[in-house]
């Protein structure tokens, strides 16, 4: 077996998880796994037992953390370094690090600037003899130049045949808070993707309450860190987690938690009975990571993009809330949301 290994995945919980069981089979190769993060993703990553090392890139201080890394992992070594994420410093680490296997996935881009930086990277690349494999960027994807990204992770089965053909790796939390409640509610996650829905700032609250009736099951919205007008004007009782009692929790109809931990989350999302967002990429990802049935709200224009991280699903289905030029209303979508449901 192999000793040690460095994986970079600088970016979103969503792009972690659409490649963590590759990951995971590619670290049982090794006996000390390390993983460069970012701030977005490192408390999931660092919550995955198996990782040697977790060590956060901070996006936010950008010019400085290059610096920094350069200076870290110059001629560290490694049995093997793979970069998932495409950023400019994980490339360049690459050729820093002392590893007897490198691989990275170039993104390609539109224009000519993009294509002749490709040309320079690949001339670098071969040089130093770093495998590599090409990803398509959203902009190249959304004129249906397709592929899927889950599937493009298990290439590296060419150099490591123990992976699989699985998407998602997720420990199970310790938490079971809401295992008694299994299946008698739905959650919504909010965020700003509820922007664009038609009279969302003030006909929101009236239509969950409806949608609940409806459905018949308790709804549980969930938010962090949310300022947008339309949750601020949402009259529903909004319950920060560190106030989250058995009692509101079993007796309320509808209610929202606020800013919940992510071990806490994943148990709320384990235990629901469908699962609804406007493709939260960590909420959409963790749900069919959870074979849970799970909605997603998009814009007829983004499927293309969206299709391209998730492996056919017999639990996702996608609600539109808008179609070329039509927008729908907020109603319109919840009850396209509870027929889906009822369907069950």
């Amino acid at each position: 077996m192999n000793k040690k290994i460095i994986f970079f995945s600088i970016d979103r919980l969503g792009d972690y998880l659409v490649r963590s069981n590759v990951i995971k089979k590619i670290s049982d190769n090794f006996t000390n796994i390390e993983i460069v993060t970012s701030e977005k993703n490192y408390k999931l990553i660092s919550s995955q037992k198996f990782f040697t090392n977790v060590i956060l890139f901070n996006t936010k201080k950008k010019i400085i953390n290059k610096f920094k890394f350069l200076i870290f992992f110059f001629l560290k070594s490694y049995d093997s370094a793979i970069s998932f994420d495409g950023k400019n410093i994980s490339t360049l680490l690459l050729f820093f690090i002392n590893a007897k296997f490198k691989f990275t996935f170039i993104y390609k881009k539109k224009g000519v600037a993009n294509f002749l930086y490709t040309k320079l990277i690949i001339f670098f690349l071969n040089i130093f003899k770093i495998k590599y494999e090409f990803l398509n960027s959203r902009a190249l994807i959304k004129n249906n130049d397709d592929e899927n990204y889950p599937k493009m992770y298990q290439k590296l089965k060419k150099y490591f045949n123990n992976i699989e053909s699985e998407t998602y790796y997720l420990e199970e939390t310790k938490i079971n808070k809401y295992d008694k409640l299994f299946e008698n509610y739905i959650i919504f996650h909010l965020d700003e993707k509820y922007l664009d829905i038609i009279k969302i700032d003030n006909k929101f609250d009236e239509y969950i309450k409806k949608f609940q009736k409806n459905i018949d099951k308790k709804v549980i919205l969930t938010s962090f860190n949310n300022n947008f007008n339309y949750y601020k004007k949402l009259n529903i009782d909004k319950i920060d987690f560190n106030k989250l009692n058995n009692d509101i929790l079993y007796t309320s109809k509808i209610l929202i938690i606020e800013n919940m931990p992510l071990d806490h989350f994943q148990n709320l999302m384990k235990n629901s009975y469908t699962n609804i967002s406007c493709h939260s990429g960590y909420f959409v990802h963790t749900s069919l990571a959870l074979n849970k049935k799970t909605i997603d709200i998009i814009n007829k224009t983004d499927e293309i993009w969206y299709n391209n991280w998730i492996n056919e699903n017999n639990n996702y289905k996608k609600i539109y809330k808008s179609n070329i030029n039509i927008k729908f209303e907020i109603n319109e979508i919840l009850n396209s949301i509870a027929d889906e449901i009822k369907k069950y």
